[in-house]
């Protein structure tokens, strides 16, 4: 063997791993870049809803429209937020539920 090519047969034997090694740093840096990117995009606004904290029936009116929709009055600034025909469905079967369990009870 002469001695071009024990060097090509080197060459190629050591491009092969510095290739390799290449492609692995290339892929963690370019993961890195991505957890960086995506670490530092702002946060999205969590919307709070303001009838959160009104659990008293002297803070808050509940009623179900003919659509089925639940709302939600507060008593002293006459502001509502209308809810799905599916909440309000849902809502008024747990109070119905919970009322006949009460006068199912008394009896």
């Amino acid at each position: 063997m002469s001695i071009a090519q024990k060097t090509r047969s080197f060459v190629i034997k050591n491009m092969k791993a510095a290739l390799n090694t290449i492609i692995v740093v290339s892929v963690a840096v370019a993961a890195f870049q991505l957890g960086v990117t995506f670490a530092n995009q702002p946060k999205p606004e969590k919307k709070e809803n303001p009838y959160s904290h009104a659990f008293s029936p002297e803070e808050i009116s509940i009623a179900v429209n003919e659509s089925n929709e639940l709302i939600m009055i507060e008593r002293a600034t006459g502001e509502y937020i209308v809810y799905s025909d599916q909440i309000g469905q849902t809502i008024f079967g747990m109070y119905a539920n919970r009322i006949h369990q009460e006068v199912k009870g008394d009896k």
